[in-house]
């Protein structure tokens, strides 16, 4: 039986993603663009094949997401909305020996105005607090953008408040009296929170309710949700081939989820998640009533926050509180400004333009070149001899592949035997994917340990 309990014991199977060939960037007009968007493919290909090789070294089976040779898969009204299936740990993690991952319904089985209507049951509710006020000002801001500070916000949102009876089974809702312009446009200048996302700029908060159920970060819109054509179709049949359950559309995946024997730590994608942290709680033991769960505080993918490497040894990019509560006793090395934190320039100027060489007529557009040009002339060479990854992948307990040098995390894994090996995946911050998010482990050996009493 196939099963993973701990990411460091002896890796056997290991699902590996893949992107876009550079044959799939012919239809780009601008030459500029073109070629650099050829040369990404053919060195993000080359990066894959270094992994895949290293891990061939260790007698591991690789088994690669699916891609479409027909481009226009991926085209909608005339772009690509679909990033190529390059992060399978994003959606999919083994626990235990069962695999959870994308189906037919994902992204479909939960209703978006249900969240937002309990959000705001949590609003109306609470006397205030530091996640109420910081999600009250980001819906303020939805209605009426204004230079309120998050407390007065909350004042604000909780003013425009208040309880109605509802028909069904004589239950109650909240509706929410709307800035004064909406009165002529709409009759009554009331309305219910499931109702407001049909009419108001709701989008930035309908995108994180839909990650925070969905455990995702960048694009709502990534390669499960394409209904012409299915990427895990040979993950898919080396499950079936081997009978391991499948488990589809519960939005469990590795990537925000950490596995350490009995116990399961799970972050939060952001301040959704934050505000309904019981309700996630109580859908993870529900999922896992035979493991001890646990709710990390982590905006975002914890695996490119933390790793814990082998029993006792945690690298982590920032410094978390609950470190001493989760992993007591555990050695915690800081990688400070590492990660993300030295790629914020980038990210900031990716943020505007992400994904735009995909929309025709962007062709000739100078400042979207110039990113693009950027990438390759500027920030690859200082993402792969200057930032270092806790986004690493653990072979066993005595073999981890990491991206880079860095001289503490080599201090460090002296101390614990172990030895680096180093594959630079050198367009990470271009795809949004490390080595631990372009991977995903299907099978390791080794039993259920417990690490914590």
């Amino acid at each position: 039986m196939l099963s993973v309990h701990q990411h460091w014991d002896p890796l056997k199977v290991m699902a590996v993603g893949r992107s876009y060939p550079p044959e799939f960037y012919n239809k780009i007009k601008s030459p500029r663009v073109r070629d650099v968007m050829k040369r990404i493919a053919i060195e993000t290909e080359e990066d894959y094949q270094k992994l895949i090789s290293k891990l061939k070294e260790f007698g591991v089976k690789i088994i690669r997401t699916d891609l479409s040779e027909d481009p226009d898969v991926y085209v909608n009204n005339g772009m690509v909305t679909v990033p190529p299936p390059m992060c399978p740990r994003d959606f999919t993690a083994m626990v235990g020996n069962k695999f959870y991952m994308p189906g037919d319904n994902y992204g479909e089985n939960f209703d978006v105005g249900m969240v937002m209507s309990e959000m705001f049951e949590q609003i109306y509710t609470t006397e205030g607090n530091d996640i109420a006020y910081e999600i009250s000002k980001e819906i303020e801001d939805c209605l009426e953008p204004n230079n309120y500070s998050p407390k007065e916000a909350f004042i604000k949102l909780k003013s425009r408040m208040k309880r109605r009876g509802w028909k069904k089974d004589g239950e109650t809702d909240i509706k929410i009296k709307l800035p004064r312009g909406y009165q002529y446009k709409y009759r009554d200048y009331s309305i219910d929170a499931s109702a407001m996302k049909k009419f108001l700029n709701f989008k930035p908060m309908m995108d994180k309710i839909i990650a925070s159920q969905t455990l995702t970060i960048g694009s709502n819109f990534k390669f499960p949700n394409n209904k012409n054509y299915y990427s895990f179709s040979t993950i898919k049949k080396f499950l079936e081939d081997n009978n391991v359950p499948i488990v589809y559309d519960t939005y469990v995946n590795s990537a925000s989820m950490t596995r350490v024997g009995k116990d399961l730590f799970f972050s939060s994608m952001n301040i959704i998640n934050e505000i309904n942290k019981e309700g996630f709680s109580r859908k993870w033991r529900n999922l896992f009533p035979d493991y001890n769960v646990h709710a990390v505080t982590v905006n975002g993918h914890s695996d490119g926050y933390f790793c814990p490497v082998v029993p006792g040894l945690i690298m982590s990019i920032k410094k978390m509180k609950n470190y001493t509560e989760t992993f007591p006793n555990w050695e915690v090395v800081y990688l400070h400004n590492e990660s993300w934190d030295k790629v914020g320039k980038f990210l900031k100027k990716k943020q505007n333009h992400h994904l735009k060489w995909w929309i025709p007529g962007e062709e000739e557009n100078e400042e979207l070149i110039d990113y693009i040009n950027d990438w390759l002339e500027d920030w690859v060479t200082f993402v792969e001899e200057s930032v270092f990854d806790v986004n690493m992948v653990v072979i066993d307990q005595k073999n981890v592949i990491v991206n880079g040098y860095n001289k503490q995390v080599w201090e460090a894994f002296d101390r614990y035997g172990i030895t680096p090996h180093i594959i630079n995946f050198r367009h990470r911050y271009f795809w949004d994917g490390g080595l631990h998010c372009i991977t995903s482990d299907i099978a390791r050996e080794g039993n259920q340990n417990s690490y914590f009493s």
